[in-house]
């Protein structure tokens, strides 16, 4: 029988929320399902039947809008408290390594320091200080690291604007940075990617997109122009469907069925969001059970994760 491999989970560590509050004077806010307990997180999981999870920090603790130093303290502090809370279970729990892109070289050490404690993927946000450094060459021993150690990248976006004309709206403008321009600056990230040459470097490099790919599968038939690479003219979404996949957290019944068709079934992997706005677990499987054939739908998208995970 088909395994489910929940790809989007989130841990925000009330210690790394400690030293952000003293950092920056805000404290991010931990959902209300998040817990300490990693033994009662397994008992929900095993009450909707997902059988492994890959868990990353929650986007409050986004390191890269500090200075480099404390950048680094923080995503060091946040991977090294969500290795000791999965090391009692290792069997269905798995790491989700956060970097600084301010601080390559220790982020190359911190992929290599967490590998070893249960962890199979790399978080990754696209920019610094507003900035977009995907297509940087700065970035290639982060790619190279990534590429050796066969893992794929997690992409989320940090719903962190810096558009000062965002302040004249309400909120501070918000509603619009969660809900379009954290999209856009994913959707940047994946053609910047492409434009720039990184998957002629790296073409074993496999990237997630959280959330439903954002508004990317909707975009797809406009990556038309090509791609002056290696194996001569591409179109981007030739590249992009060779090495970007999406989870299929946030989706109603009818967007994942449209997701699968657009994307195809060798593109999508299950996630949830737990601990990142969904709400209880169960709820993430809401969308599954209506489609025509769930067990399918498990079946196909256990095959993708495992192929990702090397599992």
């Amino acid at each position: 029988m088909a395994t489910w491999i929940d790809w989007h989970s989130h841990h925000t560590a009330p210690e790394a929320v400690e030293t952000f509050a003293e950092f920056t004077g805000k404290r991010p806010k931990i959902d209300d399902y998040d817990s300490t307990n990693f033994a009662k997180r397994v008992q929900e999981m095993d009450e909707v039947g997902i059988d492994l999870q890959l868990i990353c920090q929650g986007a409050g603790l986004y390191a890269d809008q500090l200075p480099a130093d404390q950048a680094l303290s923080t995503v060091r502090q946040s991977n090294t408290v969500l290795a000791e809370r999965i090391a009692s279970h290792r069997d269905r729990l798995m790491g989700v390594t956060a970097l600084s892109l301010k601080n390559i070289d220790a982020s190359v050490e911190e992929l290599e320091r967490t590998s070893a404690r249960g962890f199979r993927a790399a978080l990754l946000y696209p920019t610094v200080d507003g900035e977009m450094v995907v297509d940087l060459p700065e970035m290639n021993p982060i790619y190279a690291k990534l590429s050796e150690l066969g893992w794929p990248i997690f992409l989320h976006g940090a719903g962190l604007a810096k558009d000062p004309t965002l302040k004249r709206l309400e909120d501070d403008g918000a509603g619009v940075a969660y809900a379009v321009l954290s999209d856009a600056e994913i959707s940047e990230c994946a053609l910047r990617m492409i434009a720039s040459g990184v998957f002629d470097r790296y073409p074993d490099l496999r990237i997630v997109i959280r959330s439903s790919g954002g508004g990317l599968p909707l975009l797809l038939h406009r990556f038309f122009w090509k791609h002056k690479g290696p194996k001569g003219e591409q179109r981007y979404s030739e590249i992009f469907l060779e090495h970007f996949l999406i989870d299929c957290a946030s989706s109603d019944a009818r967007t994942l069925s449209f997701l699968i068709d657009t994307m195809g079934e060798e593109h999508v992997v299950f996630g949830s969001d737990y601990c990142g706005g969904l709400g209880p677990l169960k709820k993430a499987l809401a969308s599954v059970e209506k489609q025509a054939n769930p067990e399918y739908l498990k079946s196909f998208t256990e095959k993708n994760s495992r192929r990702l995970l090397h599992i």
